[in-house]
C-alpha cells in the first residue's frame, strides 16, 4: 500500500505524517474518516532509507504486506481460538449444557482474550509498518 502525506513531526528516525484529507486514503479507513475530517489522518513512519527530511515536505510512504498480516493474525487469531476453547470447555466439563451456554462461554473467552491482546498491544506497541520511500516535494 502506498500513501502520500506531509511531514508534521520528526523525532530521530520516527516521523509523523498527515495523510491528504481530500484523497481517498486506505490508511484512514479504520475510523471511517470521522477523525480525518477534523484533525487529519496521522501515520507514524520510519526513515530506513536515511533520506534528508524536513517538516512540511510531501513524501511517499509504503508498507509491506508481511507486517500487516502478522499484526492481523496477532489481533484476530487468539480471540477466535479462545472462543473455540471456551465452547469446548463447556462441552467437555458440562456435557448437559445447551448450545446457549456453550456459545456464552465461548463469547466470554473471546472477549477476555481480546481484552488481553488489546492491553498487551497498548503496553508493547508493534513496530512501525510504514517507511518513507521518497520525497515528492516541498
Amino acid at each position: 500500500m502506498t500513501e502520500t502525506g506531509i511531514i508534521r513531526e520528526i523525532n530521530g528516525n520516527h516521523i509523523v505524517i498527515v495523510i491528504d484529507k481530500f484523497k481517498n486514503s486506505d490508511a484512514c479507513f479504520g475510523c471511517m474518516k470521522t477523525e480525518c475530517k477534523t484533525r487529519g489522518c496521522f501515520i507514524a513512519a520510519g526513515n530506513t532509507k536515511e533520506l534528508l527530511l524536513r517538516i512540511g515536505q510531501t513524501v511517499e510512504i509504503k508498507t509491506k504486506d508481511a507486517p500487516l498480516l502478522r499484526q492481523s493474525l496477532i489481533a484476530f487469531l487468539p480471540p477466535i481460538l479462545s472462543f473455540i476453547a471456551g465452547y469446548a470447555f463447556i462441552r467437555i466439563f458440562f456435557p448437559e449444557a445447551g448450545e446457549g451456554a456453550r456459545a456464552g462461554m465461548g463469547a466470554i473467552f473471546l472477549f477476555a482474550t481480546a481484552f488481553i491482546v488489546y492491553k498487551a498491544k497498548k503496553r508493547n506497541p508493534p513496530e512501525e509498518i510504514y517507511t518513507v520511500t521518497r520525497v515528492i516535494g516541498e
